[in-house]
């Protein structure tokens, strides 16, 4: 056999052997992807990148919305947890209600929740948003929140400290790691 056969044999050799079989090289194909796919649990990676980026909706009602708006301040840095206080519903995945919801007050913040795009989260913070606190059957407050809103996690006190909020979102986070939170539709 002569050279130039030779190299032919070994070239027909290289590729039947293919690609796979050269060390440290890596081809993918769609039906690699689509077996990746299956055998990795997508939901949980985006779970860890919803429930490290929590935007809040900036809610204040009563002494409880102090409070709130103390948590965003530099003092207690809530961006270092990816917790950030928007504007706009638009921009929010978390609801913060603070402090009484009167009947007056609730179709608007119905509107609100609708505005926020799904999957979306429910905070009750203070007494007054849990149970209706000083106003508890009042003719003007609403009561039980909880039942127009799906409410992840509540935090007591009159008005709570900026602590509790931060821990409130920590739970949060817990709930929506876990895949044990009411988040809507995802």
């Amino acid at each position: 056999m002569d050279k130039i056969e030779q190299t032919n044999v070994e070239q027909d050799a290289v590729l039947d052997v293919g690609y796979t079989d050269v060390p440290g090289t890596m081809l993918t194909d769609s039906n690699a992807i689509a077996d990746f796919i299956k055998k990795t649990k997508i939901q949980d990676v985006l779970n860890w990148g919803r429930k490290n980026s929590l935007w809040f909706m900036v809610n204040a009602m009563g002494c409880c919305g102090v409070e709130l708006l103390a948590t965003g301040m530099a003092h207690y840095d809530t961006d270092r947890f990816g917790i950030i206080p928007r504007n706009s519903p638009r921009h929010a995945d978390v609801m913060i209600i603070s402090g009484y919801v009167t009947k007056k007050y609730l179709p608007a913040l119905k509107r609100i929740w609708d505005q926020m795009p799904a999957p979306k989260w429910v905070i009750c913070f203070g007494d007054c948003a849990i149970s209706g606190g000083p106003f508890y059957e009042s003719y003007s407050t609403h009561q039980n929140v909880d039942d127009v809103f799906p409410v992840d996690v509540f935090v007591p006190g009159c008005p709570p400290r900026c602590e509790a909020l931060i821990q409130g979102f920590v739970e949060l986070q817990k709930k929506i790691e876990a895949k044990k939170d009411k988040g809507t539709d995802y």
